[in-house]
């Protein structure tokens, strides 16, 4: 039927999900200032731009719970050396940041993150999630 609103999907198909909308089991994704990569949320490292000493300081948000724009990075040292050598806080922020403190800082944060300063921080240790705390089989 020409020039109707009449439903063109193929039988059997489901309904579907308007863009930008979440499924039931998706996660929200964000794209790292590194690699440029789009990856889960419990996968990436918040940052976020915070005035110390009159100065505009890039800092780690390791409980996602602090104000302001935030930029995502892989908790990979090849990623925060690509950001840092692209100026990715920078554009990230709107603005002129300083990331001594964040580069300082942040192979403490892959030590609390992984447990070990030498494992590989995109490696998984059995029975743990992606973010690094333990599974609960017990509630």
């Amino acid at each position: 039927m020409k020039g109707t609103d009449v439903d063109q999907r193929p039988e059997g198909s489901s309904d579907p999900v308007a863009p930008g909308l979440r499924t039931e089991g998706s996660h929200p994704t964000r794209t790292c200032v590194g690699c440029r990569r789009r990856d889960h949320q419990s996968h990436v490292m918040r940052v976020v731009a915070r005035p110390i000493d009159g100065r505009i300081i890039a800092v780690i948000d390791e409980r996602r719970r602090l104000s302001g724009r935030g930029a995502w990075l892989h908790p990979d040292p090849a990623c925060m050396e690509t950001a840092i050598k692209r100026r990715a806080f920078t554009r990230a922020f709107r603005g002129p940041v300083d990331v001594a403190q964040l580069a300082a800082d942040f192979p403490a944060y892959l030590e609390r993150r992984t447990g070990r300063p030498d494992s590989p921080p995109s490696s998984l240790k059995a029975g743990q999630y992606p973010h690094g705390n333990p599974m609960r089989t017990q509630r």
